[in-house]
């Protein structure tokens, strides 16, 4: 069975139990797209997640964790223990977590900043954009793009 389909059922599941109607559920997610969700014909985003689980009056990780249970055939119980494992494992069950990404540099981009930073040198040894693009070994139209970068 697909996520999809195991987030619509429980998604039905949890708003039937608690005697809700797709409406009243659809306070900041549209009753039509709740219809998609729980037909099994759209994937929910994470912030639409967090706005059901909330207009349903539980955890978001209730809901994921009651679909992800559904879907591999397991109870909730199984779930959330195999999770908590895993996060004991990378030793995140208990620890402070960042709550925005950080901007890593990427090897293109290490590389990139290290030429920008060759061609700034040879430019105030005096070189000219010729000389330097033959020291370098270099394109012109890469050393003269790099030429103007400060």
């Amino acid at each position: 069975m697909a996520l999809r389909e195991s987030f619509g059922a429980v998604l039905q599941l949890l708003r039937t139990r608690k005697g809700l109607t797709q409406g009243d559920i659809s306070k900041t997610v549209a009753q039509s797209h709740i219809s998609q969700l729980e037909s099994a014909k759209t994937s929910p985003t994470v912030e639409v997640s967090g706005e059901l689980a909330s207009a349903l009056n539980v955890q978001p990780i209730s809901l994921l964790v009651l679909a992800l249970a559904s879907c591999e055939g397991k109870t909730a119980r199984e779930t959330l223990m195999e999770s908590l494992s895993e996060l004991q494992e990378l030793g995140l069950a208990d620890a402070a977590l960042p709550s925005k990404s950080e901007t890593m540099t990427t090897p293109a981009m290490a590389e990139a900043e290290r030429k920008r930073h060759v061609v700034q040198e040879l430019k105030s040894k005096g070189l000219t954009q010729a000389q330097a693009a033959r020291e370098l070994g270099m394109a012109k139209t890469t050393l003269r793009r790099l030429w103007g970068k400060t």
